[in-house]
């Protein structure tokens, strides 16, 4: 069995570090804490799976953290050697990978109104009448718990159903092809 011990980082490659540390100190306020520069370290080269010429690793990593989340983002530039620099944009549906990242947060229109005059976002839907929408009203019917103590709980049902109704969310791409979510009203289910 893993004994976790909870989320170390999300890690993202990037063209240019610096510019990526602005960007998402622009996007996130997030607040660099750690920078490696031409970081070139056997161990480190291997462990991340370059065995073969281990010592030719050239790599500039940053970790920034999103405020009031406990997120830390992990920035890597390589720049030996360099990786493919084209990506394809991930649609919501999209098999395989991450699909997004969600963070929670307060004022949700105001956070879609910043996202979407941000210059290094696209909202996952260029339609007008794309915003945050409210998950419709819900019943108990509609979902099961995996613990079956939760799932005999009728309160503990009509709770959730009511949580699930207060969610409101909105998808958003940022430049590095990172797909994330901003949520509001989603509080933890089942862990009173």
């Amino acid at each position: 069995m893993i004994l976790f011990n909870g989320l170390g980082h999300l890690n993202i490659v990037v063209d240019d570090i610096s510019l990526a540390i602005d960007f998402y100190k622009d996007l996130f306020s997030a607040k660099p804490k750690q920078f490696f520069p031409h970081f070139k370290n056997i161990g480190f080269s291997k462990a991340a799976g370059f065995l073969t010429d281990p010592q030719h690793i050239d790599v500039s990593i940053a970790f920034l953290e999103i405020p009031n989340t406990g997120v830390f983002l992990e920035l890597m530039e390589y720049h030996s050697p360099v990786g493919k620099t084209n990506f394809e944009r991930k649609k919501t549906n999209d098999i395989g990978g991450i699909g997004h990242i969600c963070l929670k947060v307060k004022k949700i229109d105001e956070a879609f109104d910043y996202i979407k005059k941000n210059n290094g976002t696209t909202l996952i839907n260029n339609s007008p009448e794309y915003k945050p929408y409210k998950i419709d009203k819900i019943t108990a019917e509609n979902f099961i718990f995996f613990d079956e103590e939760y799932e005999k709980d009728k309160n503990l049902k009509e709770k959730t159903c009511q949580i699930v109704g207060n969610i409101k969310y909105f998808y958003f791409i940022d430049k590095y092809s990172i797909q994330w979510e901003f949520e509001e009203g989603h509080n933890d289910i089942g862990n009173d």
